[in-house]
């Protein structure tokens, strides 16, 4: 097989806009689960925007000599003299250093300062979350890091390296002119946004499918990355006496439920509230899952109405998600996914258009909520349960969105919500696979316009 495919991403902008910035007076330390592309892209933008003038030190597979060299930097013209003849070659002034998977060499990451008070580089950490968080008892981490996080690949990342175009973001010229987009166009994004379902957004996956056309060789790499995600978690709970890994393979079981609503008495195991409380927040921390909380109101700002005990959990990546649920022999895995590309129900399609709403939306930056509520029926007299399946705030403007994954549904909780909050001016939105339409007050976009929110 040819080697993994190097693809366009969006986080390229973010480390061009640290490069050129006028003030250069940090590092950049990205952050992310394991297996989204890291150590790819930061080489990638390396080649492009420092051509030979770069170093990249990989300490997951460095050796302790080289380790050494960190625990006491001392003189550091000398420090950089050993550095170079370690790696058999020298930077010119203004190079860059690559200090990949920073948290095997913790004292690395505590030299930044220094280093960065130096002036002759631009360094550039990357670590994966899980291990990251591991290993910093008894550093001192720098204040001259600036943080990025760094998700899988969104949908149109995805059409970036699928399609090798751009013509997706002509789109947004029939949204913006409020108009629903020609059928034939919507039908071609429809059955590459659920392709994208199944893929994921991991690049190796993607570069596997991309070369091979074969799904059951993409789903075996996410089966291996489920493994790599199931190690590291039993790992960290023998170390801390976590449940992360029993909540992380109950994730699938709870989405299936009606409500989604993440019940805990479910995981299997013994467990106190500090296990509990400290397994979701590293589980959170570590980018692997995504925890979405109700609020108990829509007033602005919604994020001071969060309730801690009530929430969802939802994969990172979907296309984890989909071969954790999908259990069929490899001779009917193929057609497995034809049906699903085309519209065939399955699957319990709407814990999967819910994952995928809550990860395109978190991986642009959004924060996300869902909003159960009460209203009393006037012609009942009886009170009714609803629940908006997700709220998120931009620039103090109430975004409510259902999620729906059939063409035949209805929208009430969407459409009694001013009655529950007449008061309060809300954006009502509804993704899923019909084409766009644009009403008085609420707005119809297919699944696929996400990133267009």
């Amino acid at each position: 097989m040819e080697e993994i495919k190097v693809f366009k991403r969006k986080i390229y902008d973010a480390l061009l806009e640290w490069k050129d910035s006028p003030i250069q007076n940090s590092a950049l330390l990205i952050e992310g689960a394991r297996r989204i592309g890291k150590s790819t892209i930061v080489e990638e933008f390396a080649k492009n925007e420092f051509g030979d003038n770069y170093l990249m030190i990989d300490f997951r597979k460095a050796d302790e000599g080289l380790k050494e060299l960190f625990k006491k930097i001392g003189d550091i013209d000398v420090f950089f003299q050993k550095l170079f003849l370690y790696q058999n070659k020298v930077l010119k002034s203004g190079g860059l250093i690559i200090f990949d998977e920073i948290q095997f060499c913790p004292k690395a990451r505590e030299c930044i300062k220094d280093f960065v008070a130096d002036g002759r580089f631009r360094y550039i950490e990357t670590g994966s979350l899980i291990s990251l968080k591991e290993n910093t008892q008894g550093i001192m981490i720098p204040s001259e890091e600036r943080r990025i996080d760094m998700y899988p690949m969104d949908f149109e990342e995805y059409l970036w390296a699928a399609e090798s175009n751009d013509s997706f973001s002509l789109i947004k010229g029939f949204i913006d002119r409020k108009e629903p987009i020609p059928q034939g166009i919507h039908e071609h994004y429809l059955e590459a946004f659920r392709s994208y379902m199944i893929l994921g957004g991991m690049p190796k996956v993607l570069s596997i499918f991309l070369q091979t056309s074969s799904y059951k060789l993409a789903n075996d790499e996410k089966l291996d990355i489920l493994k790599l995600y199931r190690d590291d978690l039993r790992k960290h709970d023998d170390k801390h006496g976590t449940v992360c890994g029993p909540i992380f393979d109950s994730i699938p079981t709870q989405l299936a439920q009606a409500k989604r609503r993440f019940v805990l008495s479910s995981v299997p195991g013994t467990k106190r509230y500090y296990q509990i409380a400290k397994s979701l927040s590293d589980l959170e921390d570590f980018r692997i899952v995504q925890r979405i909380n109700a609020i108990s109101s829509l007033e602005s700002p919604i994020a001071l109405h969060a309730e801690e005990d009530r929430f969802k959990l939802y994969f990172c990546d979907t296309g984890l998600l989909f071969s954790m649920l999908v259990k069929v022999s490899n001779t009917k895995m193929n057609s497995t996914f034809f049906d699903f590309i085309v519209g065939k129900k399955v699957l319990n399609m709407g814990a999967l258009f819910e994952s995928i709403v809550a990860q395109e939306l978190a991986t642009n930056g959004h924060k996300l909520y869902y909003h159960p509520y009460i209203l009393l029926d006037k012609a009942t007299g009886k009170k009714k349960a609803y629940e908006l399946d997700i709220v998120t705030e931009i620039d103090f403007r109430v975004f409510v969105i259902e999620v729906k994954s059939s063409k035949n549904y209805t929208t009430s909780s969407l459409d009694h919500i001013k009655a529950k909050y007449p008061q309060i001016k809300t954006s009502r939105y509804v993704f899923g696979i019909k084409n766009a339409s644009f009403g008085a007050d609420k707005t119809t976009l297919p699944v696929y316009l996400l990133s267009f929110l």
